[in-house]
C-alpha cells in the first residue's frame, strides 16, 4: 500500500475551459494505474477545495485539520462510504481518521478542508469568491440573472449560481457536473421534479446535496406532493452533511429510473433557506453532484 501525504501531491489532472455549460473541465483517467491522482486546489469561502482519485487500496494520509469527503466514485475502506447515502437519509461527510484508504476497486472523492480562514459563517457573496487555476471561469451569478428570462420563480432572491467544475472521464464523458449555489434566508429555491427532456446544454443527472455551510442552521431538502402544496416535509442539512438519493431507482439495472425522454425520475422537491433572529443575511453554501446516471450505481442494500 502506498502511503502519500495530502500536503505532498502533486497535482496531475489536466484543468480546461471552454465547456459550452461554463466552468472548469477536470479529467480523470479512470482507467490509470496511478496510484493517486491529484487536481489543483481552489480556495472558496475559507476553505480549500480539491479532486483526488485513489488506486486500489491505496492510503491518503491526512493533516489534523477538519476535512470533509464526498466520495464520488468508488468507496472509502474505512468508513465504508460510497457515494450514496441510504436513499432520503441525511449523513455527516466529515473525516476523522488520520488516512483515507480507497477500497477494491479505488475511489474518486472530493475533499474540502477548514482553514484558520474559514468563517463561521458567510453573510457576503464576496466570501464565496473562488481563488485558483482559471478561477475567472467560475462565475457567479443570481438565480434571477441565470434563469430569468425562462422563469420569474426567482425575482428578487438573494440566491447565486457559480459555473462550476466538470469532472470527465478519459474518453471526455462527464461523471459529474459540480453545481455550486448559495441560498439566502428563508428563500425557497423553487419545487421542481428535474422532469425536463435533457439536452446537451442540460444533460440528465442524478442529484445528491452536500452542504458547506448552512447559515442559520434551519435551511434543509423538502419533499412535497406538488409545487404550492400547502405541507412539506423538511429535512434539515447542517455543513458537512450530506442527502441519499431523492430520485427512484430501477431495482433491474441498479441505477436511476428514467423517464421515457430520458430525465430521471424525482418527486417534488427543493431547497429552503432557514431563519433565525440575527440581523444580516447568512446564506446557506451547497455542491450539487449532478452525477451522470450512467456512473450513478446505486448499492444492491439500498434497493
Amino acid at each position: 500500500m502506498l502511503t502519500v501525504k495530502l500536503s505532498e501531491l502533486i497535482p496531475s489532472v489536466p484543468v480546461s475551459t471552454g465547456n459550452p455549460r461554463g466552468g472548469i473541465d477536470l479529467t480523470f483517467d479512470l482507467d490509470s494505474s496511478a496510484d493517486v491522482c491529484a487536481s489543483d486546489c481552489w480556495h472558496v469561502a475559507g476553505r480549500n477545495l480539491q479532486f483526488i482519485r485513489l488506486g486500489p487500496a491505496q492510503r491518503l494520509e491526512l493533516d489534523d485539520d477538519i476535512h470533509y469527503i464526498k466520495v464520488i466514485l468508488g468507496f472509502l475502506e474505512n468508513t465504508g462510504h460510497g457515494c450514496f447515502a441510504a436513499p432520503f437519509s441525511v449523513r455527516s461527510t466529515r473525516f476523522t481518521d488520520s488516512g483515507v484508504i480507497a477500497g477494491e476497486t479505488g475511489a474518486l472523492f472530493a475533499i474540502l478542508t477548514e482553514t484558520n480562514r474559514t468563517p463561521a459563517s458567510l453573510s457576503d457573496m464576496t466570501q464565496v469568491q473562488f481563488s485558483g487555476p482559471s478561477a475567472d471561469a467560475l462565475k457567479w451569478r443570481s438565480f434571477e440573472e441565470k434563469f430569468g428570462a425562462f422563469v420569474d420563480t426567482f425575482n428578487g432572491l438573494d440566491c447565486h449560481m457559480v459555473d462550476g467544475f466538470h469532472l470527465l472521464d478519459q474518453q471526455g464523458t462527464e461523471i459529474v457536473y459540480l453545481n455550486l449555489w448559495t441560498c439566502g434566508k428563508d428563500d425557497d429555491v423553487s419545487t421542481h421534479n428535474h422532469s425536463g427532456a435533457p439536452s446537451d446544454m442540460a444533460p440528465a443527472f442524478a442529484e445528491v446535496h452536500w452542504v458547506i455551510d448552512n447559515g442559520t442552521g434551519a435551511g434543509g431538502m423538502y419533499q412535497t406532493a406538488e409545487p404550492g402544496h400547502p405541507e412539506r416535509e423538511r429535512q434539515v442539512m447542517v455543513r458537512g452533511e450530506e442527502h441519499g438519493p431523492y430520485f427512484e431507482i430501477d431495482p433491474a439495472t441498479k441505477r436511476p429510473a428514467l423517464h421515457d425522454n430520458g430525465a430521471v425520475k424525482y418527486g417534488w422537491h427543493g431547497w429552503q433557506g432557514g431563519t433565525d433572529d440575527r440581523q444580516g443575511q447568512a446564506y446557506d453554501f451547497i455542491a450539487a453532484f449532478e452525477i451522470n446516471p450512467d456512473y450513478a450505481v446505486i448499492p444492491t442494500d439500498m434497493i
